[in-house]
Formats: structure tokens, sequence, C-alpha cells
């Protein structure tokens, strides 16, 4: 587990001094209950940041970001910032399995009632971020929020799911995964979403997933599911490749651009077709894990 959390690592993250301080003077879990007791009292967002310590990104954040006069000056107006750290802290990893996280930094827009506005993660620069406060406002405001359930209940799971987040047991056999997805009367409600996304379910629930991308990201919001959009396409691509079938895989692209901003795009399209059909040279990675 903490493998696997290494390598997220290195695509996303956040820190912010004033939620720390928060974290320092009472425990998670009461602090959790307490920041949306302040939200409600003081009728203002919930600003959720999933991180956890050693993570270079969240360095960046804390540095760049949070110290912005237009960072904090948001924050402070309208959001209950509160601050988890995910291997250590129970109530971290309890959100992380509640809204299928798999990368940090974790971004949680919500209000005081627990109604999910959007989920965004990985740096952001100042502008992005500022643009992501000021959006979750605007769509608090109209009442546009996402399809999670308010409340965390781990009954609502199967316990490999829950496993695989409290206890760290990641390695579920795909049969017992695919039993239980398919004995679901649809692929579309939340437990069965972050199961797939979660979990990053395989090639079985990949055109499923394409097929209704557009409707679970206006669902559940964009960072989960332009995480695992992004991880079938690069999957795709080697069926393409067999074929040598370049416009059919762009023509597949194209049908994805829209999950994405325009600087998104920009680098995951370049990935994604860089020296498509060229095949490569076996080389050693030193990053590879040795057994």
């Amino acid at each position: 587990m903490k493998r696997f959390f290494k390598i997220a690592s290195a695509v996303l993250l956040l820190a912010c001094p004033s939620i720390a301080l928060k974290a320092q003077t009472q425990s998670p879990d009461s602090g959790w209950e307490s920041a949306k007791k302040q939200a409600a009292t003081e009728k203002k967002l919930i600003f959720v940041d999933l991180y956890f310590t050693g993570c270079m990104p969240c360095a960046q954040m804390d540095k760049e970001v949070f110290p912005d006069p237009k960072v904090t000056a948001l924050l402070n107006a309208d959001f209950v910032t509160f601050k988890s750290d995910i291997l250590k802290e129970e109530i971290g990893k309890k959100l992380c399995m509640k809204y299928g996280v798999t990368g940090f930094p974790t971004f949680l827009f919500m209000n005081a009632d627990g109604k999910v506005i959007d989920i965004a993660g990985g740096f952001q620069n100042v502008e992005q971020f500022t643009a992501l406060l000021q959006n979750a406002k605007s769509q608090a405001a109209k009442g546009d929020f996402k399809k999670y359930s308010t409340t965390i209940n781990e009954k609502d799971y199967p316990d490999f799911y829950v496993q695989a987040y409290m206890a760290n047991k990641r390695n579920v056999p795909f049969e017992t995964v695919d039993a239980y997805l398919k004995a679901q009367p649809s692929l579309m409600a939340e437990v069965p979403f972050v199961i797939i996304s979660g979990l990053r379910i395989g090639r079985q629930y990949d055109d499923f997933y394409l097929k209704n991308a557009q409707q679970l990201y206006k669902d559940y919001g964009s960072s989960s599911v332009n995480t695992h959009v992004f991880n079938i396409l690069r999957s795709k691509r080697k069926e393409f490749e067999k074929t040598k079938d370049m416009a059919s895989f762009k023509k597949l692209l194209e049908e994805m651009k829209s999950l994405y901003t325009t600087e998104e795009w920009t680098k995951y399209e370049g990935i994604l077709l860089k020296d498509f059909g060229v095949e490569k040279a076996a080389a050693s990675n030193p990053y590879t894990l040795q057994k």
C-alpha cells in the first residue's frame, strides 16, 4: 500500500499551514466533526485536503500556493478548511474510501451538509486553485452537487473494498470484485463507481467506463473520472498499436477530450500519441521495484 501511495504522489498532493494548525489542536476525527459544525454555523463551504507527509507536490503547494494572499482571502472568507494525513489518520482513510481516491493531493469541496460540489487533485498553481475555489462557491450557490451520499458508512461497501482502504489490503482478486459488480443493479451507482475507479478494475469494465464517462464525470466529479479514463486510454493505445490504427485511436481520444481542460489535454494527448506504433527497445528501469 505504501508503495502504491508513493507512486501516486509523483502525480498529485496538497498541504496548508492554517489547516495543519487545526490538526495539531484536536484529534482528526473530532476535527472533522468540528469542521462540519463550524461550516454550518458560519454558513461556509468545506475545503478538504487529503495528503500524506513526504509528497513533493504537497510541499510545492504549501510553499507556492497557500501563502498567496488571493488564496488565503478566498479560503478565509468562504471555506472551513480541513486537512488529513491519509496514511496516519482513520478519517483520511475513510474519506479516501468514500470517494475512491487513488492519488494525492485530492481536494474535496462540499457544503456543511456533506453534499459534494466537486473533487479535484494534483498540483494547482495560484490561478488554477483560486478558480477551483470560485467555481465551488458558484456551483454551491446554484445547488449543483454531485451524486455522492452525505454520510460515510462502512456497511455500505463490500468487505474487500473496506479492507483495501482501511487495512491497506489492495491486492483484491479480480474474480472477487467482478462477482460483486455483476450482482449490482447498476454500475452507475456510487458504490460500484468508487470500486471500479478506486481499485482500478481492469479491461472487462473499460468499455463501460468510456461509454459512460461523460455521465460519470457529471455525477461524481472530475478527478476520479479523468484519472481512470487516462489509464484506460493508455491501455487502449496498446490495442490500437497492434493493428497500427492511429486514426481510430485519435477518434477515441477526441471523444474523451471534453473531460479535460485545454492545458490537461495538451499534456495527456501528447503522452498518449508520442511514438505511437514505434517499437521500443527493452531497457532496465532504475525505478522498478526489484524482486
